[in-house]
């Protein structure tokens, strides 16, 4: 075993290299796939997997460039950037950690997850208890104690920064070890395993194969990365450790921990394409439901247009039948009726269906397309004049519930000003910013007093405007009703939402 370890050694500066290289290419592969957005358990977390693999990757990089910094900087600089080495090891490791819990807690219910909370906290304890360990171990156990020099670059001109810095360098990397990288790696293995399960049929079997190696993979680096770290006074580090690995098998722990970093690096991008999948599901969920709106537009179109029109005048033909015909029978005059009532309940029950039909903006929660869609309806029915305008950069983008409670209040908005403002001219302002969406009707009509309550005692205006508020406060938005006799009324809504960039 002897030449293996000697070439090993040799070649040292390219194993340290290599392995610092493989967590940071990992971290910024994650880094830059990251998709907040996406609705997959996977998503969220992932900042804090890509925080680990670049900070960890940094931290494996100082065994390298230290010691060739220790030729040319003075020695007080070089046990600063050893103290920040080691800061930045359970650093690396309490970010792995926290990856992990974030996995398990977004595969959980949400009921679960709200009565887990506490378990976010974990790595930031875990740390916590590493530092206080690392302090009382190196004042007693291992009080004196120099750190081995193998893990860095052999470079003499580091040994004495090693042996002023003493033991902490290698209590902090036994404790970081086996108190935070052995359970990160461990739940982050737990975690990718119910991630699989729960996504089921939508990962695919080659992401699928992906997250199960990545799973693997986090095992055998809990083994690796917290079960053998550099030598120390006292157990398990005074048994295991990386001097004794590479006096045994002729290899440095460092090319396991590099061909395991490998074996996670490949398998976590491999296993991004599953955001790739989701935005090709959501491309075509998006085509899809374009084309029914569309086509559910050209058949209210064609009804409001075509059929209801027709009906429409064949109802006015029987209505100027019947004043004509005042010489005929009554009961000739009562069939007449008969199919006017009837041809009125058939023109209510196709407007009834033409707006069903437009309805379909809410299963496109597009607020703008809600509001259009019920003014377009209610104006074919009056002769007010309406005017709609939308302002900002933002496109505003609600929840179900959301979509639900802004059409009630547009409707009840507008039937408002049809029913009691006798108003001429409505205009209606859309504003949206990137967090908050701004809808006001302006009408010319009669006004009441707002102090007073609503004149002329109309109580369908009075509740009218309670129902809105109720509304309003479900959607945790402003609402603001300015009004005055005889000088209309103006109804504004800002509420609180979701937002995309306008195209132009």
């Amino acid at each position: 075993m002897g030449w293996l370890a000697e070439l090993f050694e040799t070649n040292r500066i390219i194993v340290l290299s290599v392995y610092g290289q493989v967590f940071f290419v990992m971290g910024l592969a994650v880094a830059l796939q990251s998709r907040q957005r996406s609705e997959l358990p996977l998503a969220r977390p992932l900042g804090w997997l890509a925080g680990f693999g670049i900070v960890h990757g940094l931290m494996e990089w100082g065994y390298l460039f230290v010691p060739i910094q220790a030729g040319f900087l003075p020695q007080p600089v070089i046990e600063l950037l050893l103290l920040l080495q080691l800061l930045m090891k359970p650093l690396s490791f309490a970010l792995l950690f926290q990856f992990g819990v974030e996995l398990l807690l977004s595969t959980r219910p949400a009921s679960d997850t709200r009565r887990n909370e506490w378990l976010r906290f974990v790595p930031a304890i875990a740390s916590g208890m590493w530092a206080v360990a690392t302090i009382a171990l190196s004042s007693t156990v291992a009080a004196g104690f120099t750190p081995d020099p193998g893990p860095w670059l052999p470079e003499p001109e580091i040994l004495p920064a090693l042996a002023a810095v003493g033991s902490p360098l290698a209590v902090g990397d036994v404790v970081a070890r086996i108190m935070l990288a052995l359970p990160a790696s461990l739940v982050v293995a737990i975690g990718l395993r119910r991630t699989t399960r729960l996504l089921g049929p939508v990962a695919g079997s080659q992401i699928a194969v992906a997250l199960g190696a990545a799973s693997i993979a986090f095992v055998a680096y809990a083994v690796l990365a917290g079960l053998v770290p550099m030598p120390a006074p006292f157990p398990p580090a005074s048994v295991l450790n990386g001097r004794g690995v590479l006096e045994t098998l002729g290899v440095p722990i460092e090319v396991f921990r590099t061909l395991t970093g490998l074996a996670i690096a490949l398998a976590v991008i491999w296993s991004l394409q599953l955001f790739e999948q989701e935005t090709d599901r959501i491309l075509a969920d998006a085509r899809r439901r374009e084309m029914l709106l569309r086509e559910r537009e050209r058949i209210g179109r064609d009804l409001h247009d075509g059929i209801i029109q027709s009906i429409y005048a064949a109802g006015l033909h029987l209505e100027q039948a019947s004043h004509e015909s005042a010489d005929a029978p009554d009961a000739t005059r009562k069939r007449i009726g008969t199919v006017m009532r009837e041809l009125n309940r058939i023109t209510a029950d196709i407007r009834s269906t033409i707006f069903d039909l437009r309805s379909a903006e809410l299963e496109a929660r597009d607020a703008e397309a809600i509001v259009l869609a019920v003014a377009d309806e209610l104006q074919a029915h009056t002769l007010v004049k309406l005017t709609i305008r939308a302002d900002g950069l933002y496109r505003p983008r609600l929840r179900a519930d959301q979509a639900e409670q802004l059409r009630h209040i547009v409707i009840e908005a507008f039937s408002n000003v049809l029913r009691h403002a006798h108003a001429t001219t409505v205009t209606v302002r859309m504003a949206c910013t990137q967090r908050r969406f701004t809808l006001e009707v302006r009408d010319d009509g009669a006004g009441f007093d707002t102090d007073a309550g609503v004149a002329g005692g109309r109580r369908g205006r009075a509740q009218g405007l309670v129902n809105i508020r109720r509304r309003a406060e479900l959607l945790d938005a402003k609402l603001v009703v300015d009004s005055a006799p005889e000088r209309g009324t103006i109804v504004s809504l800002t509420m609180p939402v979701a937002t995309t960039r306008r195209h132009p």
